[in-house]
This record gives structure tokens, C-alpha cells and sequence, in this order.
């Protein structure tokens, strides 16, 4: 989630991930019986009655996992990328809901560009006991004593029925302790028309002969910072070392800001946002672009068979497009009274059966035993070890800003690509006190 699209966390001015833009929701109050304590309970549950195509999630979640009773808040912001994603949860939350009838899980859909700052806000007051999304804001919630330690989980994770990948449990730590519970994975990739597009561009010069066929999103409110980071090492470059420090000026960052000039001026469309670019796959002005699997569901009902998935491009050096690929996963909220709770819902979330549903939808899950059905599913999960471990460090809680509004003035303004990478560096060491 959204995304995302797969979907970054900007600095402390507001930039925020691109995956998820729409109003505010009003609250789902999934009420399955009366409230209880706030306990997860080890009494063997039998399932009531199931909707269609629960049975057998049902069934799983009361045979392998103790029956919770008590309230639970969640907050989630799939609504904004589409319906499949949020149909998906719904589904998913009222599985686990029909193996524990002695639970009330109540959720909230909040746009994607608020989820972060409004948890940050009202943490302290206990609300909402968690919420599920990116690991835009890991690192910086995590360090601020925001969100409770799940490390204790870690082995259960690993093992089955979760099989919690090492690339996702890595990527939910901070600091060496577990803050994130995995749900899946996500990165961007090439959506494409093949009526448009017979074979997917695979070099930075197929992209520039098929401009007018390709679309970008770049609009620094709109993600522009987490799309452009697979073009990074498309051209040779990276945005920082191991320490945190911006090295983005050795080379290859303003080679690929400069390649969003010349794609603009060989007619590329570029986007401030992936929700204009998604309306202009669908409606055929353009015939790919890049984007995350959050994305899946609502272009497979869109266009069927004529979708289909490639990598971004390689440089014209022979870079590789590695685009930044992070966990989705719930988070418990430290202050919250019903952390027990919190983490079995999440494990019973998480059960395979549940699991697949959300695979049907787009999303990669991080249990490496469990693979989607779905060839658009299947080829973006093939694509993701080839992709860019999200940094937990604190440094990068400066990038976002800072590079978000050099693309902005390279695309818009024409600014020269070396000088604003310059500037950004600069800016960001500062920001880091490096």
C-alpha cells in the first residue's frame, strides 16, 4: 500500500508515498459480538456460519490459531488505489472475524497521505491499536518509541504456516529489533498495453523511441522521489552509502533526472500523481508505465489479456533497474492497550488462506511458500529480488524532500540535472548533520 504504489514516506515537510490519494472514509465497524477484554484467549474456537469462499480461511484460522476476544481498532489505506485492494482487507478482516466471534475489530480507511502523520498524531491516545502499510515511516516511528517491539515474533514468523522471508523480515527492522509484521512485498514495474506496446521497452533508448507510448510519474506530492529510485541504478548511480551519507553527486543520479528532460522532450507523458497515468492506461492515450501492484487488480479488470508486466530498463551502460522494494505489514501501536490482541489478529491475518486472497488482488506476499495464481502476480514477483532493499536509516528521511522538488525542477523548470543533484546532496547532508 499504495501503492504504494508501492506507495514512500516523505521528510518532515509532508512528502508522502504515491500509492494512495482520496478523502477521507468513514469508519467500518465490523462487529462480530459484543466487546470483550481486549485478550487473545487459547480456547479452540469452532466457525459460525461463513460467507462464499471463507469456509476454508475460517477453518485454518480456527484449527491452527486461539480465539480472540476483545476490540481492536485498525486503520488502512487501500480504499484510495482502488477497489480490489480494499475489497481484498475487507474480505480478509471478515474471514478472521467469522473464526472469532467474541471479536470487534472496527477499521478506518484513511488516505494514504495522512495515514502516517494522523497515526503520529493520536498514537499516544492508544488509537488506533494498529494499522497496516508500507515502511515509509518505520524508521522514524520506530526510533520515537511509537510503535511496539514484535521481535519475539520473529521465529514464528520464519516458520510455518508464515515462512516470513529474510529479505522481509530485514526490511522490518530497525535498529535489530522487529517493529513491522510483514504482509508483502512491493516495488514498481512496467505495466504495459501488448496492444499498444508488442514487446516491453528494455533499454532507456527503447524508452526514448516509444516516448509517446510511456508515462512517468514524477510530481514530488505524488511519490515522485520513490518512482524515479529504480532509474537511479539504470544509470549507474545511488543516493547514499552505508552511512547515510548523499552520493548521489559520484555520478548516475543526474544522468537519470536528465533522462526525465530528454523522455519529456521525445514526448513522454509525465504525471504528478499514478492515479492520472492509471486513467491514461486504461482509457489508451498512453500504453505503459510504471507503477506497483497495488495497481494489478483494477487494470486486469480493466484491459484482461491485454496486460502485462516487464522490468524498468536497463542503462545505457548496462545498469540495472533495481527500483526500492519495501514490506507492507502491520504495525502495533506502543501505546495501545491490547498489544497481545494486536499481534494474534496479525498472525491470523496473515494465515495462507488469508494470505491468497490478497495475492489475488496484487499484492506479493512475503511468505515464500505461497505463490499467486495470477500471471501479473507471478511476473511481479519474480521481478522482486532483483530490487533495491528499502534503507532503514534515518538519513533517508531527508531524501524525500530534497529530491522530490530537484525532479520537480528539472522537469518543470529545466533546471540543469547536475546542479539540482548538487543542491539536493547538499541540502540532505545538511539535514543529516553529515
Amino acid at each position: 500500500m499504495v501503492g504504494t504504489a508501492d506507495r514512500t514516506r516523505g521528510d518532515s515537510t509532508g512528502m508522502k508515498n504515491p500509492m494512495r490519494f482520496a478523502g477521507l472514509f468513514g469508519v467500518v465497524a465490523i462487529v462480530v459480538a459484543a466487546c470483550g477484554g481486549g485478550n487473545a484467549t487459547t480456547a479452540p474456537t469452532t466457525p459460525g456460519a461463513t460467507t462464499p469462499g471463507a469456509t476454508e480461511a475460517a477453518t485454518e484460522a480456527a484449527t491452527q490459531a486461539p480465539s480472540l476476544t476483545g476490540t481492536l481498532t485498525i486503520w488502512e489505506a487501500y480504499g484510495a488505489s482502488g477497489t480490489s485492494e480494499k475489497d481484498a482487507f475487507d474480505k480478509i478482516v471478515g474471514q478472521v472475524k467469522t473464526a472469532n466471534p467474541d471479536l470487534t475489530v472496527n477499521v478506518l480507511d484513511v488516505p494514504f497521505n495522512d495515514l502516517f502523520n494522523k497515526f503520529e498524531t493520536s498514537a499516544s491516545t492508544g488509537e488506533p491499536d494498529m494499522y497496516i502499510a508500507p515502511n515509509d515511516s518505520l524508521p522514524s516511528e520506530a526510533r520515537n518509541g511509537l510503535l511496539a517491539d514484535v521481535s519475539d515474533l520473529s521465529a514464528t514468523l520464519k516458520a510455518a504456516p508464515y515462512n516470513t522471508s529474510d529479505v522481509a523480515l530485514n526490511a522490518a527492522m530497525v535498529d535489530g529489533k522487529l517493529y513491522e509484521i510483514p504482509e508483502s512485498m512491493k516495488a514498481v514495474e512496467l505495466f504495459y498495453r501488448t496492444d499498444q506496446l508488442a514487446t516491453a521497452p528494455a533499454t532507456t533508448a527503447d524508452w526514448l523511441t516509444n516516448a509517446a507510448k510511456l508515462g512517468l510519474v514524477y510530481g514530488a506530492n505524488g511519490g515522485g522521489a520513490y518512482y524515479e529510485w529504480g532509474w537511479y541504478s539504470t544509470f549507474g548511480g545511488k543516493i547514499m552509502d552505508d552511512t547515510g551519507k548523499c552520493a548521489a553527486t559520484a555520478g548516475g543520479v543526474a544522468d537519470a533526472l536528465k533522462f526525465l528532460q530528454d523522455f519529456k522532450a521525445a514526448g513522454g507523458h509525465l504525471y504528478q500523481n499514478d492515479g492520472d497515468a492509471k486513467a491514461d492506461l486504461i482509457s489508451g492515450k498512453i500504453g505503459g508505465f510504471i507503477d506497483g501492484p497495488w495497481q494489478s487488480g483494477d487494470l486486469k479488470t480493466a484491459l484482461g489479456d491485454k496486460l502485462a508486466v516487464a522490468p524498468g530498463p536497463t542503462g545505457p551502460s548496462g545498469g540495472a533497474w533495481a527500483p526500492m522494494t519495501a514490506p507492507d505489514g502491520f504495525y502495533i501501536n506502543a501505546a495501545s492497550p491490547n498489544i497481545d490482541l494486536a499481534k494474534q489478529f496479525a498472525l491470523q491475518f496473515l494465515m495462507p488462506a488469508n494470505e491468497q486472497v490478497f495475492a489475488d488482488a496484487g499484492h506479493l506476499p512475503a511468505n515464500t511458500t505461497l505463490q499467486p495464481t495470477d500471471a501479473i502476480a507471478k511476473t511481479f514477483a519474480g521481478l522482486m529480488p532483483s530490487g533495491n532493499a528499502r534503507p532503514t536509516l534515518a538519513a533517508l528521511n531527508n531524501y524525500w524532500g530534497n529530491f522530490g522538488n530537484a525532479i520537480g525542477a528539472v522537469v518543470d523548470k529545466g533546471t540543469d540535472a547536475t546542479t539540482a543533484v548538487a543542491t539536493a546532496c547538499a541540502a540532505m547532508d545538511k539535514a543529516n548533520k553529515l
